[in-house]
């Protein structure tokens, strides 16, 4: 079925946030213990600005106190740092494109552990996030797959499209980012908008008040 599609990333589009060093800062205050992976976090940064680490890697150290962590305690992240980061105007646009018969989808290169709970949002029809392994009924900091950033929130998004049997509208479809690395994700619909960005590669320049 052909469907019109609004498509929001997350981080510091939707939130005003980066919802990685949030859940790193959280996990230091649930378990003090773990402070000392900012110096992990520090070199595996490093490494990977250096294009000597894989980002799957690098992105591992951050959620280093995912182990010591319930669903309840992923879910409070959420309710506790996540959602009051929600900038009102991405609220009121994901309202207004759902109450229009958009297909809301939120994707990013954030953790699904955490990310998931946007579904909540009665705006929201879908999120896709990277994956975590699991073990023993808790996520681990290994990220399973690939990161879904770049290119694979394109795969992810083609690969929902087809479990759904949905094309995108392409027309009438819009997609919402921060960042140009999300450039694969806009070119899938004809109304691109970049926030809190200044207007390039043919995107519309698009800004939200805290």
């Amino acid at each position: 079925m052909n469907q019109k599609f609004a498509i929001f990333d997350i981080d510091k589009t939707v939130i005003h946030t980066d919802s990685m060093f949030q859940f790193l800062q959280y996990g230091i205050r649930k378990k003090p213990s773990t402070a000392p992976v900012i110096l992990k976090v520090v070199l595996h940064s490093v490494l990977y600005k250096l294009k000597l680490l894989e980002a799957e890697k690098a992105k591992s150290a951050y959620f280093h106190a995912m182990r010591h962590m319930e669903d309840s305690d992923l879910e409070h992240f959420y309710q506790t740092e996540l959602k009051p980061a929600i900038f009102p105007d991405a609220l009121k646009e994901l309202q207004l494109k759902k109450s229009a018969g958009y297909h809301v989808l939120l994707v990013t290169a954030s953790p699904d552990a955490y990310m998931r709970y946007f579904a909540e949002l009665p705006c929201v029809d879908t999120v896709i996030a990277t994956k975590l392994t699991r073990q023993d009924e808790r996520f681990t900091s290994m990220i399973e797959g690939s990161n879904c950033k770049g290119e694979e929130k394109v795969n992810r998004i083609q690969q929902y499209l087809e479990e759904q049997q949905l094309t995108i509208d392409y027309e009438s479809s819009c997609a919402y980012s921060d960042s140009l690395s999300d450039l694969p994700m806009l070119r899938l619909v004809k109304h691109k908008y970049l926030v809190n960005h200044k207007s390039a590669h043919g995107c519309e320049g698009l800004t939200w008040s805290r």
